[in-house]
């Protein structure tokens, strides 16, 4: 079985097997926990390789600040102060469960709003063995779930071997090149597609979750070639439409399929062929989100300007 769990479908039609799904799961893949922890929210979650998940969100059920005065004032607060430690004990119990089941797990960092997140470490209820992987406390202006992405932004520096946080930041060293109109960037598949052929490529950077596929076409007659670009869902019905159609050069019935392939792979040997390094970036940062819905799937950073 495999080390996790496959997200990627290819339609693959080849001698060899598609494998680079199941080399990148055998990359070692270290592990940093993140703790989010507010007053009446938390959440926890981690960053592993390209991906990053929240694994349990908790409320406290605390209430506001009670306003009367004396010592209904003061046994209210003490009250109030029992049930944060009960929450923040709660969350302990679960990450000790969680954490600790993590062989690969290098660090934590905690974050989250006003003193909520120092009390948490201060109540050393998390596990001695996890304590010592703190590698951080950040202040956030919010907590529970959405505080997860926020405090991973905050720590990115700290842990640029992950292949999350090094994905974005190939998306946005080419969005900086993209809005400061330096010309070293070419997005579109065609535009890409020319840029690669003349060497000038230097990044090619493709969406993992790209649909598109190149059928390679041949007449056995006349030798005429060409290929069609379709989306996964088309390609019984192009199949179909090229079984019955006729070599434009030569008009005879032999124009017929030579191979179906990912465009992920067709490109990828014509950038290898040509120098040229390639990154798959997952949807699951915003600008990975971004590669796939706005640019297409597919970009480059360029090692010289190219025209047409």
């Amino acid at each position: 079985h495999p080390p996790d769990v496959v997200k990627t479908f290819r339609y693959h039609c080849d001698s060899e097997f598609l494998l680079w799904p199941l080399e990148e799961m055998l990359t070692t893949k270290e592990t940093y926990g993140l703790i989010v922890v507010g007053r009446k929210e938390a959440a926890v979650g981690y960053v592993r390789g390209n991906k990053i998940e929240v694994i349990r969100e908790f409320t406290s059920g605390i209430h506001g600040k009670h306003r009367a005065g004396g010592q209904s004032q003061r046994r209210y607060e003490r009250l109030i102060e029992e049930a944060e430690k009960r929450f923040y004990r709660r969350i302990s119990e679960v990450i000790n469960d969680l954490f600790l089941e993590m062989e690969d797990l290098k660090g934590i960092f905690i974050g989250g709003p006003g003193p909520s997140k120092e009390k948490f470490v201060d109540d050393e209820s998390l596990d001695y063995r996890l304590r010592e992987k703190i590698m951080g406390v950040i202040d956030l202006g919010y907590g529970g779930a959405e505080g997860i992405r926020a405090l991973l932004e905050r720590v990115q520096d700290k842990i640029e071997n992950v292949k999350y946080i090094q994905e974005k930041q190939i998306m946005q060293k080419f969005m900086k090149e993209l809005s400061n109109e330096t010309g070293m960037v070419q997005y579109g598949l065609e535009e890409v597609q020319n840029a690669l052929n003349l060497g000038a490529v230097d990044t090619l950077i493709i969406s993992e979750d790209l649909d598109l596929y190149e059928i390679n076409i041949k007449c056995e007659n006349c030798g005429h070639n060409e290929s069609r670009i379709v989306k996964e869902v088309e390609i019984e019905d192009m199949e179909s439409k090229i079984q019955e159609a006729m070599c434009p050069e030569c008009g005879s019935n032999s124009f017929g399929i030579e191979k179906t392939l990912p465009l992920i792979e067709a490109l990828g040997e014509l950038a290898s062929n040509r120098g040229t390094e390639i990154e798959l970036i997952s949807s699951e940062t915003e600008e990975g989100e971004m590669l796939r819905s706005t640019f297409g799937g597919i970009v480059a950073t360029l090692r010289f300007k190219v025209s047409y």
